[in-house]
């Protein structure tokens, strides 16, 4: 089998300089990864039976057991290409991921310089920008505008609450981007444009959305705003006059849950290995102790600035990988 994650890090390599061959190239091994993950042995059993009748069982159950590792080898693989997607998705607005957290502190402060925090804003449309400004405030207390003083105000947080709020974060920018395009096609259905077609819908194609348990996260970091007053039994001809923070508290609780889902298997996989690369210990990358770290509001606004946007590319990344590769489902 061609190994795909060695073809990452060749991508990562060249990304500098060669950075529009990246997608043509992820593209290209997302075609082999499809050609190898062995799914064609699935899809007929008659047809095994006809291929394996006069192959000594032995032989058969060994097959399939290669074929099953081959299987696995090439998730990871595409895993790597999904990462190197969204990695190449940060290298295009300059901003670079933040290394191992613990290669940032500095005489026991933790700091992460530059922010950054226009480069990361400036990905998101005024809409859901209000949001993710809501989203830093309520997960670290710091209002949109604060002022220099504040932003350079030092605090302590635990490395596994920074942990929580860092995946929570990217689960928030992932629900955002779903929920945003969601608001789009709705908005473009009720002002009754007759050029949108269901067999036609490519770049702004509808989600396929399922239950996530985010109540809690989702519900307060918008219903708790009292400014904005909405009913859940909104007609079509009023829903292109919402904003998405009135559409989104408008939501029912499955239509929340059924946004909030991350859709396959190999982007929950990915937001695990992330984070345990980010947190965890230089050899297990694992939480091994939870200690109280001692950094500034700006350093926090910046992880979680990083997090929204990474949820956000992870949304993209997703719908361009699932057109190549068929993703797993996340049941």
């Amino acid at each position: 089998m061609i190994n795909i994650s060695i073809a990452c890090e060749g991508l990562m390599c060249g990304l500098t300089h060669r950075r529009r061959d990246v997608v043509v190239s992820i593209s290209v091994d997302c075609r082999i990864a499809w050609t190898f993950d062995g799914s064609a042995l699935h899809r007929a059993p008659v047809d095994r039976h006809q291929v394996f009748h006069d192959v000594p069982l032995l032989d058969v159950y060994y097959f399939w057991r290669v074929a099953q590792l081959k299987e696995h080898d090439c998730q990871i693989a595409v895993q790597d290409v999904m990462y190197m997607l969204i990695f190449y998705k940060f290298s295009e607005i300059k901003v670079p991921l933040v290394p191992r957290l613990s290669r940032c502190i500095y005489n026991g402060r933790l700091e992460i310089w530059p922010s950054k925090d226009w480069e990361l804003e400036s990905i998101h449309s005024m809409e859901v920008l209000d949001m993710v400004r809501e989203h830093v405030t309520a997960v670290i207390g710091l209002r949109a505008d604060s002022c220099v003083t504040d932003n350079w105000a030092t605090t302590k947080i635990s490395r596994l609450m920074l942990g929580r709020i860092y995946v929570a974060s990217i689960l928030y920018g992932y629900f955002l981007k779903s929920a945003s395009t969601r608001h789009y096609l709705e908005r473009i259905l009720a002002s009754g444009n007759q050029d949108l077609h269901l067999g036609h819908r490519t770049s702004h194609q509808c989600p396929a959305l399922f239950c996530y348990g985010l109540e809690t996260l989702l519900f307060g970091c918008v219903s708790n705003r009292q400014s904005v007053s909405c009913g859940q039994g909104l007609c079509n001809s009023e829903m292109k006059h919402d904003t998405l923070k009135c559409y989104v508290m408008g939501f029912d609780p499955e239509t929340l849950q059924r946004c909030a889902k991350l859709k396959s298997k190999e982007a929950v996989s990915l937001i695990e290995n992330h984070s345990c690369a980010l947190f965890g210990d230089e050899k297990t990358c694992l939480v091994a102790n939870d200690e109280v770290i001692l950094t500034s509001f700006s350093s926090l606004k910046r992880l979680v600035l990083e997090a929204v946007a990474f949820g956000s590319f992870l949304w993209d990344t997703e719908e361009y990988i699932d057109s190549v590769y068929k993703l797993k489902q996340n049941d």
